[in-house]
């Protein structure tokens, strides 16, 4: 069964977990935790919210004001608050997560690197490079300290260190940094994991804005072959790879190849996210773009518009 089909079974079973525990049982929000995280995992941010803050609701209730519990509910609320983009809405729940598991934990636990690497995270998102910087570091040599060098979750945290460098324009320090995440990755998950498509992706964006082609397409297609195999040729991540494959045949003048990569992910994306998502107007918005270099001045106008309306309908 495909997981998108076990996350709306889970969602139909929810009314009956509710009936047979009580609206503040702690076994009902460990259920609503497990649901956000899969609807999170597919970019289902609204559904996910929504089940982040009843389990919070329901462990602040429940439980003491520094339980662990609570801080796993802060910082996933505040993970999807970053994807919905509600910044100002996901610093306070990441900060007051991290403060509870230093509490408990102490400041060198393997989970205050998760903390310390969701808050830098939300820093490097709002541009605030300085202060994304040493959260990495910091979470970074916690996790060599606590694991190994090379560990999966030290290259985690390293692969959004790289990321950062990418966003600051330390070009050879990002892609220095990614090729070692990428060889780690393959080495820990296989040539053929999501994740190692991730990195295909980052280090094929960062030869994208150098104008080389001919190192990024290959890496690009990599990650879309994974994505493909690994997932369905209509999830989300698959539009994602088609849109990034489209975005620099674009850039390279490809614009035959490139529109029917844009079609596509548009479907996929309209398809699985709605009509309405920002993901899909982000992909109007660079078709609209190839409309105009290639002449249709009025189709690039119905599609802005279209894009406009969308636009105006994401929160604030």
């Amino acid at each position: 069964m495909a997981k998108g089909a076990d996350t709306d079974n889970l969602l139909r079973s929810l009314p009956e977990k509710e009936a047979a525990l009580g609206q503040d049982h702690p076994k009902l929000a460990e259920y609503l935790s497990d649901l956000g995280t899969q609807l999170y995992g597919e970019s289902r941010f609204s559904e996910a919210k929504k089940c982040f803050e009843r389990a919070l609701a329901i462990r602040e209730k429940t439980l003491a004001v520094d339980h662990l519990d609570i801080a796993a509910s802060l910082a996933n609320l505040g993970m999807v608050l970053l994807a919905e983009g509600d910044f100002a809405c996901a610093e306070p729940k990441f900060k007051r997560s991290l403060a509870i598991q230093e509490k408990a934990l102490g400041v060198e636990h393997p989970s205050i690197a998760a903390g310390l690497n969701n808050l830098a995270e939300l820093y490097r998102v709002l541009g605030k490079h300085d202060a994304a910087e040493p959260l990495y570091k910091r979470a970074i040599a916690i996790l060599k300290r606590q694991y190994a060098e090379s560990s999966q979750e030290a290259t985690d945290v390293s692969n959004n260190l790289g990321l950062l460098y990418y966003e600051m324009g330390r070009n050879s320090d990002a892609e220095q940094l990614l090729r070692k995440v990428l060889e780690a990755q393959e080495k820990f998950y296989g040539p053929d994991h999501l994740v190692v498509a991730v990195t295909l992706t980052n280090l094929a964006a960062l030869f994208t804005e150098r104008d080389q082609f001919n190192i990024a397409e290959p890496l690009h297609r990599r990650a879309l072959a994974i994505r493909e195999s690994a997932l369905s040729t209509e999830h989300p991540k698959v539009a994602e790879s088609l849109n990034n494959l489209g975005w620099l045949y674009h850039q390279h003048g490809n614009y035959a190849r490139a529109e029917s990569l844009y079609l596509r992910a548009i479907q996929v994306w309209q398809a699985t996210l709605g009509m309405d998502h920002a993901n899909v107007a982000t992909c109007m918005e660079n078709y609209a773009d190839l409309l105009r270099k290639t002449d249709r001045e009025f189709d690039a106008v119905v599609l802005e518009q279209k894009v406009h309306l969308i636009r105006r309908k994401e929160p604030n």
